[in-house]
């Protein structure tokens, strides 16, 4: 399993500033802290992962989805997330 922040690393990567603020304001966050999270100064808690997988696919581009299940160690063991 990555770790959060290589796969919003990578996620930040793809998407343009525009899907990356989108996200970010659906999901009731930054761009910024997602920054954060991708250099490895924040964590990533499972709500802030569930939010993050929804606003994603608000965006209908399939290869910009997040899965909750690698953003967040707690949910890649939960059965609920699967």
């Amino acid at each position: 399993m990555a770790s959060p922040n290589r796969v919003i690393k990578q996620w930040l990567k793809a998407a343009t500033p525009d899907q990356a603020r989108e996200v970010a304001k659906i999901a009731d966050t930054s761009v910024a802290h997602l920054r954060h999270v991708a250099a490895g100064r924040r964590g990533m808690t499972a709500e802030m992962a569930q939010r993050l997988a929804h606003a994603s696919r608000e965006l209908h581009i399939r290869a910009l989805y997040l899965d909750q299940r690698e953003l967040c160690a707690a949910c890649g063991n939960c059965p609920l997330a699967r």
